[in-house]
């Protein structure tokens, strides 16, 4: 079962015609030890806006690379207007890929989840309410940093980006300080679009276990009593339970200092972290961490 942690989020959030049933191919489709370049990623997504009515791709802002954000609009009735939608009660699904390049899982993810959506009627169904967003490659700077031992024990791709950025900066410590060109501008588009859930994609820095796939959710503490019943009660029971029924039981990120004997701890996104500065205004963020020691290929389906 493809990309399913991102499919069920959508599911859990009218049929119309596909416009064109020409399928772009991916570079992990041919072969599933890779991953796309920043280069590919841009002209995969520029080749699905040519070919999809209900698809956009804009630029904004600028990054510390000198190239712009670019941000990719799913709305079945061919609207991209935020405020437009939002009038419409319309929610929104925000996912941000690439913030560390050398864990590029949901940049493959995103691209085959995105042409499934606008190729596949039955699945087309699920966004009548939902408008999906997503930065194809945020970290643009690392990922132009290419190279196969920045992250020798991790199972793959055969090639991938670094985790620094052109000034070396890690952008997932940079939400709330904005040192970046890279934050300023995400803070523009987070604003903007002011999404309901928002998805980081990550892989994990080593901790082993059996897991594929593992989750951080934002902690209940930091949103309003209504959001975070909904967040316990309902969404992650929901996830959990729907990763098991397809195949990729998920556990929550194994959050470990030392050796097991010190512990397993909640992970505090604080609002340097994008699902801690997702939660400053009151929307869900999630972290999925596929497994460094699990083979890319499954890495990629389980996201």
């Amino acid at each position: 079962m493809r990309h399913c942690f991102t499919l069920l989020l959508l599911g859990l959030s009218f049929i119309l015609p596909a416009q064109n049933s020409i399928r772009v191919n991916m570079p992990f489709l041919q072969d599933d030890r890779t991953s796309a370049s920043y280069p590919e990623v841009i002209r995969l997504y520029e080749q699905l806006d040519s070919l999809h009515e209900a698809l956009a791709v804009r630029t904004y802002g600028d990054t510390d690379a000198g190239f712009p954000l670019h941000l990719a609009i799913l709305s079945i009735d061919g609207d991209f207007d935020p405020v437009s939608l939002r009038k419409k009660g319309k929610r929104i699904l925000f996912i941000n890929n690439a913030i560390h390049p050398g864990e590029p899982c949901g940049v493959d993810a995103t691209m085959m989840l995105l042409q499934d959506y606008l190729l596949d009627p039955a699945r087309r169904e699920a966004l009548e309410k939902v408008v999906v967003i997503a930065i194809p490659f945020y970290n643009i700077g690392g990922g132009l940093n290419r190279g196969s031992f920045s992250r020798a024990n991790q199972e793959g791709p055969i090639e991938y980006g670094f985790r620094g950025n052109a000034r070396n900066l890690d952008l997932n410590r940079d939400f709330i300080k904005c040192d970046s060109r890279n934050a300023r501008t995400f803070n523009q588009i987070f604003q903007e679009w002011q999404p309901d859930v928002f998805v980081d994609n990550h892989t994990s820095n080593g901790a082993d276990y059996q897991y594929t796939m593992t989750l951080i959710a934002s902690h209940p503490a930091k949103l309003a009593p209504p959001l975070a019943g909904y967040l316990n009660d309902r969404l992650l029971p929901d996830l959990y339970r729907g990763m098991a029924k397809r195949g990729w039981e998920m556990t929550p990120y194994v959050n470990v200092d030392g050796t097991p004997d010190e512990g397993i701890y909640g992970f505090l996104d604080l609002p340097r972290y994008s699902t801690g500065y997702a939660a400053l205004h009151q929307c869900i963020g999630f972290t999925p961490e596929t497994h460094m020691l699990k083979p890319y290929r499954d890495r990629v389906w389980s996201a």
